[in-house]
This record gives C-alpha cells, structure tokens and sequence, in this order.
C-alpha cells in the first residue's frame, strides 16, 4: 500500500488537514504508507536528492492524489508530477479542486470527468469507501464522519483566504480620478494589463494571446484624447460581475461575455467591474468602460473579452 501526495507547498495547510484527518484519522491509512513532502515525517529526508525520491515513491504508489490549484498549475514541479502519475499504468490518479479553481479551468481533466470538488462531502465518503474496501480496513463510520466534518470545517475557513482582499476599493479607485480632473487616458494607462495580470484573468490558453490583443487596443485608447471628468461627470456607478454569477445565470453579462466564460476563456471566479462616469446621481446619462479587474493588489481594465479575437474565431 502506498499513497502518494502531489501537490504545492503554498497549500500546506489544506494538505497536512487532509492527510491527517481523512486519510489516517478518517480511513485508518497508516503513516508509513503516504508520501507527502508537506506533512512533517512524511516526505523526504534531509540530503536526499528530491527527484529521484518522489520518483520512487510515485513507482511504488497505488494511488496519487493530484491536490490542483492555482498555484499548482503554476508549479513546474507539480505539473511533472501529474504528468508522470498519469503515465503510469499501475497508478490510480484521483485528482482534487481546491478552492478557488473551477473545472472549466483544469484542461483535459475536466473533459474525462474524473476531478472532484475538495469540499464535496459526497466525494470524500467514496473515497473513504474505496480505500477501506481496497485495503481491508474496519469502517469505523463514527470516527469518519467526525473526521471529515473537523476536515471541511478547517478549509472552509482556508477558503475565505483566498478571496483577494480589494485595496483601494473601487470606488476609493476611482474617486480619486474624479476628485483630481484626471482624464480617462490617465485613468486607463494606470490600468494597463500586464502578461502577469492576464495570467491571474484568463486561462492558461488564452492568458498570452489576451495580453498581445491588449497591447494594441491601448496605443490607440491611449493615443485618442479625452476630457477630464470632472466637474461634468463627479459622480459614478459600479457593478459588479463575475465567472461564476454569469454562469449560474445571476448575473447579466453581453452575449460575448458569456459565451467567452462558458468557453473556459477565463479563470475561476474572476470578478468583472463595470463603471459609468455620470452627470448628477439621478441621470444614467454619461460614459461606461467595461471592464477592469483587481489582480496582483492593482486595479486593470480589459475593454471587452474580444471573444473572436482571443478564440480566432470566424
């Protein structure tokens, strides 16, 4: 028997969490008989060459458990480690979401059906029955559920890290293009996208193509010249979108908006922040710019998905 953990040291905590409590507590895997470099005596020993040991064990595993998030997909170590456990024919892959990474975002994982949602309580009880049925272990359905309960509870607090905290907020953002007579050039060049911001908007395959599109549409913004805002237009109106809403339908987005979201263009539970620059509070009369997004503690805009652009399509 042996189980091995392929996952990023940055979610450390969700890991030992789960190692502990749902595969030794809640399934009765013994120690020895996991891999994980996180979890203190359970991964490699100081000296040994790190290749050659995760090699090893991935040799000898039953099972790897592919534990994806973002910054998994960002890890080249990570996304060797997936490709050899599904190389592998005597190795069971059992891929996990965690939060903040949806399926459309997963690739070729998602086209299989075979991931699953961390925090699916129905999910972990078939892994549960799994493991003890494969390895003859007593199902002790008290102490699992206790266990699995004190597991989601820990990272449905892990979770509300991973919602960015917004500083300025947008409407501190904005305010101060207003308050200064700043025109929307300077607006819009302070808000230029990065490679490293598209990377944190758009999926893997588009992040690139989304940054050069981006790169041409602002020499022309940025040439164009605009008046000031204010006193014309000291007041103004945000809404709020994001991946998720416009997919369940929450949210009303253009019929490119959707359809790029529902193409996986974008990450995972990307907020979208429209704002119109308006004469009183009581008119709807002015300017709108769609869209700007806050990632990597600034604040970007991206004029409009391009959908034809980005997928090249007719």
């Amino acid at each position: 028997m042996k189980i091995f953990i392929s996952h990023s040291s940055k979610d450390k905590k969700i890991i030992d969490c789960f190692v502990t409590n749902i595969l030794i507590l809640g399934c009765g895997i013994n120690e020895s008989d996991i891999f994980c470099t996180s979890v203190d005596g359970l991964g490699i020993r100081t000296g040994d060459d790190f290749r050659i040991h995760i090699r090893q064990n991935l040799l000898k595993a039953d099972y790897s458990f592919l534990f994806i998030s973002n910054s998994y997909k960002a890890s080249d170590i990570c996304l060797n480690e997936m490709g050899a456990a599904w190389a592998l024919d005597n190795v069971d892959v059992k891929p996990f979401l965690l939060p903040g990474i949806g399926f459309h975002s997963i690739g070729t994982l998602y086209s299989v059906k075979q991931a699953a949602k961390l925090d699916d309580s129905y999910a972990l009880d078939e892994l549960f029955s799994e493991l003890t049925e494969r390895y003859k272990i007593e199902k002790k359905i008290s102490r699992w559920n206790k266990s699995k309960e004190d597991f989601l509870a820990v990272l449905n607090q892990v979770r509300k890290s991973y919602i960015d905290p917004i500083h300025p907020t947008p409407h501190e953002f904005f305010s101060e293009f207003v308050q200064r007579n700043a025109n929307i050039n300077e607006l819009l060049l302070a808000c230029h996208p990065t490679l490293l911001d598209c990377r944190k908007i758009f999926s893997q395959d588009y992040y690139v193509k989304s940054f050069e599109i981006y790169c041409k549409i602002f020499v022309g913004i940025l040439e164009e010249p605009i008046a000031p805002l204010y006193p014309e237009k000291k007041f103004f109106k945000i809404t709020r979108l994001s991946t998720s809403g416009i997919l369940s339908g929450e949210d009303d987005a253009p019929g490119g908006m959707v359809e790029a979201v529902k193409y996986g263009v974008f990450n995972y539970n990307v907020k979208f922040y429209s704002v119109e620059f308006l004469e009183s509070e009581e008119t709807n009369y002015g300017i709108g710019y769609k869209y700007f997004c806050y990632v990597n503690e600034r604040w970007v805009f991206i004029p409009k998905p391009y959908f034809k652009d980005i997928l090249k399509l007719d």
